[in-house]
């Protein structure tokens, strides 16, 4: 079971149990689970969410372990960055990250599962960021809730660069501030007043005759964000399925480098293709 320590400090002192713990960055729901399924312990006795902490008091979560009941697939995973609390994967093109209805084995998920069962590692799929199918390259991959929660409440705090090949010649470098919404009955997003905030910086790589190498760097973490943003200025990947215009060349697009600053350790993570 993971474990996770805390000692109280002076600022600290006198405040319920629970809200330290809230403070730590744990979310209600996992906190309800450890208490349902795990142990909470104050100088290692098990103690109430209603317990006053005080100044050097050692707290420590036992968090439950996890289950899932997805299927397990004997496929091949390319580990970049591996710790007690993160996977950094090397993901392949044309392979889904989780299961659906069209593709309901054989996923980027299932593959962690049966690393995880090999490892005997007793962990869930927590996918701090996802790929589209289409998309290759470095993703995040946290292997309890904590770590998941630590991550995911802020995407800001993992940078995230991609390149792109694009149609048309683009120029320099630029910032794309376009709010994405879902189409209805669709898996298409568009650029609408009424979706959510997304911002995509870009800087021309290479030029490369009717095409242009792209890096991109995600401030925001919309589903099809470089897809969307650079379809909205003109410039679609090229031969992308849902928004572009030709299909003469494999559609690329490949996230290159992740890296941020370890919640647990502070240690800054980086890797890059």
């Amino acid at each position: 079971m993971k474990k996770q320590t805390f000692i109280v400090q002076q600022h600290e002192d006198g405040q319920q149990l629970r809200e330290f713990i809230l403070a730590k960055g744990i979310s209600n729901k996992a906190l309800k689970r450890i208490k349902a399924n795990g142990k909470i312990t104050c100088n290692h006795i098990e103690k109430s969410v209603r317990y006053q902490v005080q100044e050097k008091d050692i707290i420590c979560l036992t968090f439950p372990k996890e289950h899932s009941a997805m299927q397990k697939s004997n496929l091949p995973l390319t580990i970049c960055y591996e710790d007690d609390d993160y996977l950094i994967l090397d993901k392949p093109k044309n392979i889904p990250c989780i299961p659906n209805a069209r593709y309901p084995d054989g996923t980027l998920a299932n593959a962690i599962l049966h690393y995880y069962h090999t490892k005997q590692i007793p962990a869930t799929i927590h996918l701090v960021n996802r790929l589209d199918k289409e998309t290759s390259g470095l993703m995040v991959v946290a292997k309890h809730s904590y770590a998941h929660h630590a991550l995911s409440k802020d995407i800001k705090q993992i940078k995230r660069i991609y390149y792109c090949l694009v149609e048309g010649e683009l120029e320099g470098e630029g910032c794309i501030e376009a709010p994405i919404k879902k189409l209805p009955n669709s898996m298409k997003r568009c650029v609408d007043l009424d979706g959510k905030y997304a911002l995509t910086r870009y800087k021309v790589v290479e030029k490369r005759q009717r095409y242009t190498l792209v890096e991109c760097q995600l401030e925001t973490g919309r589903t099809h964000q470089i897809r969307v943003h650079m379809a909205h200025i003109a410039h679609p990947l090229v031969s992308d399925p849902l928004y572009g215009k030709s299909c003469e060349m494999d559609f690329y697009l490949e996230s290159i480098s992740v890296s941020f600053v370890h919640p647990f350790t502070g240690q800054l993570i980086e890797v890059k293709k």
